[in-house]
């Protein structure tokens, strides 16, 4: 689990170690809000899809991992 910021640099890492297929959760960047009630909907949101990975073939997941992509949210591009 990453956030949008980190997804890129975790993707590397994972191929770096041959984990080409490693499943990443993506949680939105930034992780912190002061909004209660949206970090628990996030949080809801987020263990739902880390169940749902916990759950999964390591076939599906391998096929559903394998060549996606993290690009970077516009708003963390360089400019």
């Amino acid at each position: 689990m990453i956030s949008t910021a980190f997804a890129p640099l975790a993707r590397v890492t994972a191929e770096g170690v041959g984990r080409i297929a490693l499943p990443i959760v993506v949680v939105p960047h930034p992780v912190g809000d002061r909004d209660e009630v949206l970090v628990q909907r996030r949080g809801v949101e987020i263990a739902a899809l880390c169940a749902q990975l916990l759950t999964t073939s390591v076939d599906e997941l391998e096929r559903e991992f394998r060549d996606k992509k993290f690009p970077l949210p516009d708003a963390l591009m360089p400019r």
